[in-house]
């Protein structure tokens, strides 16, 4: 491969972008090649662009700032520097890994001797005359998955908030290394539950696109259902949490009801409250499609009188108002995903260029206050059209009887395709590479791993009292973060 020069990498990247294409993943192997792939959100196509280098690169982030968290792991995990890079402390590494343990490099064959020190990494604060410094978790007092807050407050004003995550990084991506295909389904539905259907169905695209595999129009009906009833189930839980965040108990409590509703729908549905094991490469889960109507019906009879008794109350919309902005071009400038872009400005919704969803209706729900309470309207519209999705794909599904094609996963499969799905927190990137039949390389890139320097844009400027509130109405995952 011919590397371009330094400055064209940088010129070629920056052009896709302002050209108003998405970056789907910056990839990284133990080759010493980079790979950015861009979707056209015009016609769905993806273009890449790749680099070669010795061990450096010219780093994308002073002109692509959404990439500065890409490089700064690409650095942890296969010791390769981006030169230029405004911010290369650790991301995911601590003080007790060994300096020369970059785990993806595999330049090291035996497992490294940790050293016996504090974990935690420096933090970015704010200096000067009068700053506090106040740090939460990574231990929090709610029954929630590790994450290490540290503010720098004058007053009660946040000034700057460093995100430390990774806190029980998991290795996916170097266990999924040589795993036969067979084997990877599992690692792969349990990166997250609260996107595991579009992690599942990212895995299942890729391998089918791989071997040419032709999916029945029954098929693929089945997914977009179980995609969609991820989604109503994740805005259900954040449309619970944002109430909960300003003391607004009733709306909450009466939220996580109709959230057990649908979690039990999906057990009598689908096998499981939280849709493991429902998507691979060939096949879906059946429901009922009676069932479907059914719990449709329910849900609706309960949300209807709840988003009129929210909407109603103005204290609570109030609240909302004008806390947490991230105005559009902050937005379009870190690379901002799902919920939290469109309620910026951005249209953007992968679905609409999705061959899963061709020939469904599929509007992106915009809001352009960038606050707390547009990321509140956009999950309530969503949530109704995501219902209305179902019930079109479950009436279509009934006029195709159509069976799954027999097939039978190649044991030789070889092949590279980057996938991606709209997950309930936004676009989810799988790039995967197989080689006769195992993982050579399997990056994830989940739509959260954008939204959370997002985050910290969006609370710098806000009273410390609102971090709870603009947190839930990001609601994001920690775990894809920890994959």
């Amino acid at each position: 491969m011919r590397s371009p020069h330094p400055e064209q990498w940088r010129q070629r990247n920056q052009q896709k972008k302002a050209a108003g294409r998405r970056l789907l993943t910056l990839t990284a192997s133990n080759r010493h090649t980079l790979t950015a792939h861009w979707l056209d959100p015009q016609d769905g196509s993806v273009h890449a662009e790749s680099l070669s280098h010795a061990g450096t690169f010219p780093s994308l982030t002073p002109v692509l700032p959404e990439v500065a968290w890409d490089e700064r792991e690409i650095h942890d995990l296969f010791g390769d520097v981006p030169e230029d890079h405004p911010d290369l402390r650790p991301l995911v590494r601590t003080p007790r890994w060994p300096q020369a343990f970059h785990p993806l490099a595999r330049s090291q064959t035996s497992p490294p001797n940790w050293h016996d020190v504090e974990p935690d990494n420096p933090a970015k604060l704010v200096a000067g005359e009068g700053i506090t410094v106040m740090k939460v978790g990574p231990t929090h007092a709610g029954v929630i998955e590790s994450g290490h807050f540290v503010f720098s407050l004058i007053g009660e004003n946040v000034l700057h908030l460093d995100l430390h995550l990774f806190q029980n990084h998991r290795g996916i991506e170097a266990l999924l290394e040589q795993r036969p295909v067979a084997a990877v389904a599992p690692l792969v539905t349990r990166i997250c539950a609260a996107d595991t259907v579009s992690h599942q169905t990212n895995w299942a695209l890729a391998i089918e696109a791989m071997a040419g595999y032709q999916s029945a129009e029954e098929l693929r009906w089945r997914r977009v259902i179980l995609l969609e009833a991820e989604r109503v189930l994740s805005h259900l839980n954040d449309l619970a949490q944002i109430p909960a965040g300003v003391g607004f108990q009733v709306a909450q409590q009466r939220a996580l009801a109709m959230k057990e509703t649908w979690q039990r729908g999906l057990k009598a549905l689908f096998g499981h409250r939280l849709l493991f094991d429902t998507v691979g490469p060939g096949w879906a889960q059946k429901p009922s499609i009676d069932g479907i109507f059914i719990l449709i019906d329910n849900l609706r009879q309960a949300f209807k009188p709840w988003r009129a008794l929210v909407q109603s109350h103005h204290g609570f919309m109030d609240r909302m108002h004008a806390v947490g902005v991230v105005r559009q071009a902050s937005a379009e400038r870190l690379g901002a995903e799902g919920v939290a872009a469109r309620a910026a400005g951005t249209s953007f919704d992968a679905r609409t260029t999705m061959p899963l969803y061709q020939g469904l209706s599929i509007v992106p729900v915009v809001q352009r206050g960038g606050d707390v309470q547009a990321r509140f309207l956009v999950r309530l519209d969503e949530l109704e059209a995501s219902l209305r999705i179902i019930e079109e794909s479950a009436t279509r599904l009934r006029r195709s009887p159509t069976a799954d094609p027999p097939w039978v996963l190649p044991h030789d499969l070889t092949g590279h395709v980057v996938t991606y799905t709209e997950s309930p927190h936004g676009l989810n990137v799988h790039d995967v590479e197989i080689q006769a039949g195992r993982t050579a390389r399997y990056h994830v890139r989940p739509a959260t791993y954008r939204n959370w320097p997002l985050l910290a844009h969006a609370v710098a400027g806000n009273a410390v009292a609102d971090f709870p509130l603009i947190n839930k109405s990001f609601e994001l995952c920690y775990s894809c973060t920890d994959r």
